[in-house]
């Protein structure tokens, strides 16, 4: 899941250095990326934290993609509209938000009262989206500058 800044929004982090070199704006860039990683982090929801573990970014001559690459990425940022989840994944996630020591295939009433409750809310409405990536994108370009600042 990767989401786009605008070139307008890009341009006018670039109007600000108009007597940067072009390297110095493609270092200042990558190292911008690469430091809003943490604050990405720092903003994502976290259960078994594999969401958060898969911020990553790649560089190269023409351009940098950031992203999140954890299967349920674009879940988390875009939402979904209703469907019915797998019934065990949600067992699973009641059971860690729970504390709950039961084991499967014997869970306690509890995780399959949540777990089942979920699933029927899901279905009903969906899953809302977070924006993650898409409220970073002023801190992103916030660091962007700051690193075009120390580059020359």
């Amino acid at each position: 899941m990767t989401t786009t800044i605008k070139l307008n929004q890009f341009a006018d982090v670039l109007r600000e250095f108009p007597n940067k070199s072009l390297d110095a704006v493609k270092k200042g860039v990558v190292s911008g990326v690469a430091r809003s990683i943490p604050d990405l982090v720092k903003a994502s929801p976290v259960d078994t934290g594999l969401y958060a573990q898969s911020w990553n970014f790649t560089a190269d001559e023409q351009s940098v993609i950031l992203g999140n690459y954890a299967p349920h990425a674009a879940i988390i940022e875009d939402g979904a509209r209703p469907f019915t989840p797998p019934i065990g994944p949600l067992l699973a996630w009641a059971k860690r938000v729970l504390k709950d020591s039961s084991q499967p295939p014997n869970y306690s009433d509890e995780v399959w009262a949540l777990a089942k409750g979920t699933q029927k809310k899901i279905a009903a409405n969906g899953m809302q989206p977070r924006k993650i990536l898409e409220s970073m994108i002023p801190t992103i370009l916030d660091n962007i500058r700051q690193e075009i600042k120390l580059h020359e």
